[in-house]
């Protein structure tokens, strides 16, 4: 069993414009002290990432240091050459997604006028195991027969799944079926459906005769992905896959799907980095300031983002690090002012 990231709902907050985003990081790190700060960040390499990464080292007045690969991706080793640039650390980072969601994939319109999902590295992760679920739910029927809640799991579903190089869909029957077998149906066999489902979804009481299609009832309990995975792939795509893939049944049966992946691999990547800062990197009296979150794309050209998690290092303190989940990072952020750069951004770049 997996540790279980935090409940969706939880991370549902309200997006931030950048520039006050990064204005009250920077009041926040001026005011505990920070010097020589190098701005680093960890994102996906889309186009749309871009004027986020440029604002960030505009108002640190230093071009922000790059962490991540495509897909938000992590590469932690990176934090060595960084410190090299630089004294103190401040790092944000995280997934993205277009901010005009159908059908729970998030989508941004491009710069010819195509309009396309966004992030597409996570969409292409999601995409396989999204329609094994979907098709799943459609499936798997449930009726009413002889005063009796049924359920029918079609033969593909009955018999267990051996890994390959494609996902597999794994149906835990003892979590929808309620005894033996009572009959055939047209693509499987029929069963009493487990009381345990029927209490958990008090609607299945007014089920009638006629089948209907199990759809969201099929929840991340009842099911698994099996795929041989290749761990030791240093492809984005094989890579991301790994990360997230004990997650999958949490990922396909949400509401959200592609904003439930970008939140997950965010969750996965900030531990990553956080973990790496206590165990492996040499702090040598540093400061580090890391702040996760999920960025939305509005366009190509505007973002806002939702803060999610925080950590702060004092001074190469591992042992006395401080992590922040979602509502304490939000708190944190309030309560600081907004830094405003002495110069406009033309002048920044060396317009007059």
């Amino acid at each position: 069993m997996p540790i279980s990231p935090p409940d969706e709902k939880l991370l549902d907050l309200p997006s931030i414009e950048l520039m006050e985003l990064f204005g009250r990081i920077r009041y926040l790190t001026d005011k505990a002290g920070f010097s020589g700060t190098l701005p680093a960040i960890w994102q996906c390499s889309d186009e749309s990432q871009s004027i986020k990464k440029a604002l960030f080292g505009y108002v640190f007045n230093c071009p922000s240091f790059n962490l991540g690969r495509v897909g938000a991706l992590l590469d932690p080793t990176r934090l060595a050459t960084a410190a090299h640039h630089g004294n103190d650390l401040v790092i944000i980072g995280g997934s993205h997604l277009g901010a005009q969601q159908e059908d729970g994939i998030g989508y941004i319109e491009r710069i010819h006028g195509d309009v396309a999902p966004c992030c597409g590295k996570l969409t292409r992760v999601l995409g396989e195991y999204l329609q094994l679920y979907q098709r799943a739910t459609q499936l798997i029927k449930i009726f009413r027969a002889g005063g009796t809640a049924r359920i029918e799991i079609p033969y593909k579903y009955l018999f267990s799944k051996p890994r390959s190089s494609t996902a597999r869909i794994q149906i835990r029957l003892n979590r929808l079926v309620g005894g033996e077998s009572t009959g055939e149906g047209s693509l499987g066999k029929i069963f009493p459906m487990n009381h345990a489902l029927i209490t958990d979804h008090p609607a299945l009481g007014e089920l009638t005769e006629t089948p209907q299609p199990i759809g969201k009832r099929l929840t991340p309990d009842t099911f698994s992905f099996r795929k041989n995975l290749d761990h030791d792939s240093l492809e984005p795509l094989s890579m991301l896959e790994a990360s997230v893939f004990d997650f999958f049944p949490e990922i396909v049966s949400s509401n959200q799907p592609h904003r439930r992946i970008c939140d997950i691999n965010t969750w996965r990547q900030f531990h990553r980095m956080a973990s790496y800062i206590t165990d492996y990197f040499d702090g040598s009296h540093r400061n580090i300031f890391v702040l996760a979150g999920l960025t939305i794309d509005h366009s190509v050209r505007h973002n806002s983002f939702v803060p999610q998690f925080g950590f702060w290092m004092e001074q190469g303190k591992a042992l006395e690090a401080r992590y922040f989940n979602t509502e304490q990072i939000h708190e944190l952020l309030s309560k600081q002012k907004i830094y405003r750069p002495p110069v406009t951004f033309l002048e920044y770049a060396g317009i007059t």
